[in-house]
């Protein structure tokens, strides 16, 4: 029988309690102790909320941990594996609110995010995607949103070549991150992505095609393209361990793994323009992916014995990156 509540009654007919205006769902995977200080921080900004916990299949005691330290929370444990997209799903399926407060494990809000989120939502009635502003551990500024990506854009991504001149003293303050500013952007990160319930009923739910990246930047184009707005929220903000999640997978160079994300900004790409641009795209990546792996090798020589301990890894991450490229049926 299906459960009926209205927020301007009190009464409540089913045998949960009344659902808050604002979910919080958190997907994870075997990060027990990030996911812990993630709730912490959660309950911590706010206490009408829903929170819900999707668990895929960790193998940490991440769902055992939570029931016992936070009760008053919904886990929801997958017997198997299923994704990063389908985990948030499903927790999203799930969830109550007028607001949907899709989080990564990796993440702590501050104590008015959640304020925050509320009156930007109340104060335009046609924002319907909502990101934060991501910060560093040390309060460094990342990307929180931007444009849709070209090719030049996906070349840099691929090359390294951006990250190289952010070093540079002084770089950032010609370029800081993007998407922080609070106008309009083309999509937000999903790491911290707050979506208004008519847009997930209108747009839902994230496309499960994606194999860990690109579900932010698909859900974000089709909410423009029903004519909702996406911003970033500067008063958002929110503490982002980046890469804490994915660099334990196998295959990665922290903070990201090029095999998926590279995938996955290809098939965006096909999906937003047809066929020709996801051409585009792999070949854009892969001249990126090839200068990385040239500057790398002579680079190496050069330092001999003194490189990284990470660096082989790194390399045949990227390696590895460039293979998915030339694999795609395209």
């Amino acid at each position: 029988m299906r459960t009926v509540w209205s927020r301007t009654d009190s009464r409540y007919n089913g045998d949960s309690a009344m659902p808050s205006s604002l979910s919080v769902v958190v997907p994870t995977h075997s990060t027990r102790e990030i996911t812990l200080r993630c709730l912490a921080s959660v309950l911590r900004s706010a206490r009408d909320l829903e929170v819900i916990v999707v668990d895929d299949a960790s193998t940490d005691g991440t769902a055992e941990a939570l029931a016992e330290k936070f009760p008053q929370i919904r886990v929801l444990a997958n017997p198997k594996r299923s994704g990063f997209s389908r985990t948030s799903n499903r927790g999203l399926t799930e969830a109550r609110g007028d607001i949907l407060l899709l989080l990564n494990s990796d993440t702590e809000i501050s104590s008015r995010a959640v304020a925050a989120v509320r009156a930007a939502f109340d104060r335009k009635p046609r924002l319907g995607v909502a990101g934060a502003r991501l910060i560093y551990p040390d309060g460094a500024p990342q990307w929180s949103g931007g444009r849709e990506p070209t090719p030049m854009w996906l070349f840099g991504q691929a090359s390294g070549l951006p990250a190289l001149l952010g070093r540079i003293p002084g770089y950032r303050l010609i370029k800081p991150p993007g998407g922080t500013s609070g106008s309009k952007v083309d999509w937000v990160s999903g790491a911290a992505m707050a979506i208004r319930r008519d847009v997930w009923n209108e747009v839902g739910p994230l496309d499960e095609d994606y194999g860990f990246y690109c579900q932010d930047l698909h859900f974000c184009a089709a909410a423009r393209d029903a004519g909702w707005r996406v911003e970033v929220v500067p008063s958002f903000e929110v503490i982002h361990h980046h890469g804490a999640t994915i660099t334990a997978t196998a295959g990665s160079a922290a903070p990201y793994h090029p095999e998926f994300m590279w995938a996955d900004l290809v098939r965006f790409a096909g999906w937003r323009e047809g066929p020709e641009a996801a051409r585009k795209a792999a070949s854009a990546l892969a001249s990126g992916a090839r200068l990385r792996l040239l500057a790398r090798r002579l680079y190496g020589t050069f330092l001999g014995s003194l490189r990284p301990a990470t660096w082989e890894r790194d390399t045949r991450a990227f390696e590895a990156g460039l293979a998915v490229l030339k694999d795609l049926d395209l």
